[in-house]
């Protein structure tokens, strides 16, 4: 797993943007912003003003996915045994 960081600017108490970065923003020398590379876009960000860091770890969506995908198939497949078909019969999907 590969740690993902967010930074959030701040607008009137509400978050205006959101960028991604896998590495951790450096502090901008006047010390009232950071600077990253964004994820997306590959190009250097550079905020000032109010901003905040959160830090995830990525393929933790991607297990959390599997999992729910998995539990879903069993699920189904215990409908499907209970509601069973006579065996001269064959589904085509």
């Amino acid at each position: 797993m590969r740690t993902v960081y967010v930074v959030t600017m701040w607008s009137g108490g509400r978050p205006a943007k959101k960028w991604k970065s896998f590495e951790y923003p450096k502090l901008l020398p006047q010390g009232t912003g950071v600077e990253f590379i964004c994820c997306e876009t590959k190009l250097k960000v550079q905020i000032i003003g109010s901003i905040s860091v959160e830090e995830y770890e990525s393929g933790k969506e991607d297990l959390e996915m599997g999992l729910y995908h998995e539990l879903n198939n069993e699920k189904s497949s215990t409908k499907e045994k209970e509601t069973s078909t006579p065996n001269n019969i064959e589904r085509i999907f």
